[in-house]
């Protein structure tokens, strides 16, 4: 039975972060010192009988979703919150094998390009509309007639979705795409008909996804709140509700948890490991990193004397050669990070390993004498305004202080720094930006596409650096269209070759996911990187063996 202290220790604390969001709104504006990153779970805890305190489950998360439309934005915690309410036709499971799921199978053409999807029966979209085959192609449409859209983006190459029958749909591409199974699994579907009478903005409002949960409640800046699908197709969640509530402080995350105020909490910053871990109630799960650290170099910044130092390489590896990777991993992430060694994490397929850009300062003022700037200069850094992010920024301006560039760090809102990234190339006013990249597509081209290829320009894409090789360019697309493996092979690692000689971005790490629930959770999957799959997500009510913990 649920605990009326607990449930409203919930509801208190979801109101007061939304009275804190609107107040803040107003205001504007490990111990192992070794360079390897900590290893992921090997281990299990032993039986528990912890039981979950009530119904209502809670995901204290460190930034809001952007939108709730799935066709307009595609970061981490947007992509969080809308795959509770929205599906693809296949997707990911945690050991990230492609798996039915609007799609029961599917057949690929001889010459690769067409595909043919068996679709499922019997699925309803929320606001009641069937789920069939002329829904792929209204969903292919929309993308189609709106290239504001990210979904235009996925469906790009998409020349043509016909529906053969209710329940079979054919999609042909304009060329063979080696990556396009993976990339379907990003492509979430839509009710036909609240595309053509809501919009954007009425999905805003109310989910009209397949998923197992829809939308009950939000505060932007403060929570979505979602409940159980009744009608759902597929095993349904025990839960009542599903929160998740924005927490940017990390402090106040752990606490949540430690008191029963959040049920998961995401992300555990490494600084507190250790305490949470000491928690008997408590589990850290602690992924291997796909999430790669890098700040954009905005090659068009001009200085007010009209010079425009980013355009430089030599400048802009001056700054990689003044970071200090191996002390960032310590003190930022401690420990549970490592240094780079190419454009994206190794665990990602066609990782090519570069050599490092070792800290050594000499080298770093040498080559900002050759370029001109041996007196540095201003710029503005961007940043997301938690506290392991702004620690992660501040750390960079320390470094970049060494060679006279004096960095002004700006935390803002997630969302607000989304608005201002998506500004096209003759709007933007970015000239640096500290963030992070994890490849929803778990592929070396999602992990180098949308953030450096020429035609990836915001509001494309998320090419803030507003990087342009042809070269580069062309490897990419090479690599997209072969079936040769050995060819795929050499063209990504040609790619990632010319972007780290060209140092579009300062190279920082690749950091663990790490989170933290309480024991009692059952029913939601981690993929790696840090990926939830809250489907079936439940309290549970019976002695289970709990989830895998971090290692020591």
């Amino acid at each position: 039975m649920p605990q009326k202290g607990e449930k409203m220790k919930k509801k208190i604390a979801l109101i007061l972060t939304a009275m804190l969001t609107v107040s803040l709104a107003g205001c504007g504006g490990g111990n192992d010192k070794s360079s390897e990153s900590k290893k992921d779970d090997t281990g299990k805890k032993a039986v528990s009988n912890v039981k979950s305190p009530d119904n209502d489950m809670v995901i204290a998360v460190q930034t809001d979703a952007t939108h709730l439309d799935p066709h307009v934005s595609s970061n981490g915690n947007s992509n969080l919150v809308t795959n509770s309410m929205y599906e693809t036709l296949l997707a990911f499971d945690e050991n990230l094998e492609i798996q039915p799921l609007l799609a029961e199978s599917w057949e690929m053409s001889e010459d690769g390009l067409s595909y043919t999807f068996k679709l499922r029966e019997g699925v309803k979209f929320h606001d009641g509309e069937p789920f069939n085959a002329e829904a792929v192609v209204a969903n292919w449409q929309r993308g189609k007639e709106d290239e504001s859209l990210r979904l235009a983006s996925s469906i790009k190459s998409w020349v043509n979705v016909t529906a053969d029958s209710e329940y079979e749909v054919t999609i042909t591409l304009d060329e063979p795409n080696n990556t396009f199974i993976n990339k379907v699994t990003q492509v979430r579907m839509v009710s036909p008909k609240a595309i053509k009478e809501k919009g954007s903005d009425g999905l805003a409002k109310e989910s009209a996804g397949t998923g197992s949960f829809k939308l009950a409640d939000r505060v932007d800046g403060g929570y979505t709140k979602v409940v159980p699908n009744e009608d759902y197709w597929g095993e349904k969640s025990t839960l009542d509700s599903l929160t998740f509530q924005v927490v940017p402080e990390d402090g106040a995350r752990i606490a949540m948890l430690q008191t029963g105020e959040a049920d998961i909490i995401y992300p555990v910053p490494p600084i507190q490991v250790e305490k949470v871990e000491n928690d008997k109630s408590v589990e850290v799960v602690n992924l291997n990193g796909l999430t790669y650290r890098y700040v954009t170099l905005n090659q068009n910044y001009k200085l007010d004397d009209g010079r425009q130092p980013l355009k430089d390489v030599k400048v802009r590896q001056a700054m990689n050669y003044a970071f200090d990777s191996k002390a960032y991993c310590e003190v930022v992430f401690q420990g549970y990070a490592k240094e780079p060694t190419s454009l994206f994490s190794e665990a990602v397929p066609y990782y090519s390993e570069q050599t490092p850009y070792s800290l050594d300062l000499e080298k770093a003022k040498s080559l900002m004498k050759e370029a001109g700037y041996e007196d540095g200069f201003p710029i503005d850094l961007w940043v997301d305004n938690t506290t392991l992010e702004m620690q992660g920024a501040e750390f960079v301006k320390q470094q970049l202080a060494e060679i006279n560039i004096e960095v002004n760090v700006l935390p803002m809102e997630s969302t607000t720094i989304a608005d201002m990234t998506s500004a096209p190339e003759n709007e933007t006013e970015v000239e640096m930006w500290y963030v992070n990249w994890s490849p929803g597509s778990y592929d070396a081209d999602g992990c180098m596409r949308s953030i450096l290829h020429t035609e990836k320009f915001p509001p494309a894409g998320y090419n803030t650096a507003f990087y342009s090789n042809a070269e580069f360019d062309a490897a990419l697309d090479k690599a997209l269209v072969t079936t040769d493996e050995k060819e795929i092979t050499e063209s990504y690692a040609k790619a990632q070759e010319i972007a780290w000689e060209e140092c579009p971005w300062m190279f920082l790490g690749c950091d663990n996911a790490i989170i933290g629930q309480k024991a009692y959770v059952t029913g939601v999957k981690y993929l790696p990187g840090g990926s939830l799959i809250v489907t079936n997500a439940g309290p549970n009510q019976y002695v289970v063996d709990t989830r895998k913990r971090a290692a020591p």
